[in-house]
């Protein structure tokens, strides 16, 4: 199996990881009831499965076929949008995982707006990642070739990446914004 393959297959894992990391949190946060070691084993797998990920995607950007094409005049937006979108995700990942202790030493701050538009420039860039990459997952792996399926796949992939990152934004955004006001009992 080739390393395309591989790093195809590790994306859907981190696609998967990622929305039970995330439908873990908004459930806590819409709820009120927060587990910790949910959260912590849930992260670190998440994590774990990212920097992989990130590991093989900068080896075949860089040490294989790519890195013979810097011009990127004949890339595609998608293209170019996928690579942001992971080289932000890399960059905003340290901001997300300590967060809440940002928050909190900074209630009522510059530092505190400032790490919440962190947070919601963080999710982002995980759906645009999510939503640009999907179906290149599924063209690699050979389980899609039709260009008119990718195209619909593609559609509802990023339908629903904006619905989950509107979600998150607003969910997280106002459970913070109440916490950290003393309007809820954490």
């Amino acid at each position: 199996m080739t390393v395309e393959k591989w790093n195809a297959r590790l994306s859907l894992l981190t696609l998967l990881l990622l929305l039970i990391h995330e439908g873990y949190h908004l459930y806590a946060y819409m709820t009120m009831y927060y587990n910790p070691v949910l959260s912590k084993v849930t992260g670190y797998a998440l994590a774990a499965s990212l920097a992989l990920h990130a590991i093989l995607s900068i080896v075949i950007v860089f040490g294989m076929h790519d890195s013979k094409k810097i011009a990127y005049k004949k890339r595609n937006l998608k293209t170019v949008l996928q690579r942001i979108s992971g080289a932000m995700i890399i960059v905003l990942l340290p901001i997300h995982i300590f967060s809440f202790g940002l928050l909190q030493s900074s209630v009522g701050g510059v530092g505190f707006v400032l790490t919440e538009l962190a947070q919601i420039l963080f999710y982002g860039a995980l759906f645009c990642h999510f939503s640009t990459s999907f179906s290149n997952a599924l063209v690699t792996l050979g389980w899609l070739s039709d260009r008119k399926k990718k195209r619909v796949i593609d559609i509802i992939v990023t339908t629903v990446s904006v619905l989950l990152f509107l979600a998150a934004s607003v969910i997280i955004t106002m459970t913070h914004t109440m916490i950290f006001n003393g309007q809820a009992v954490t």
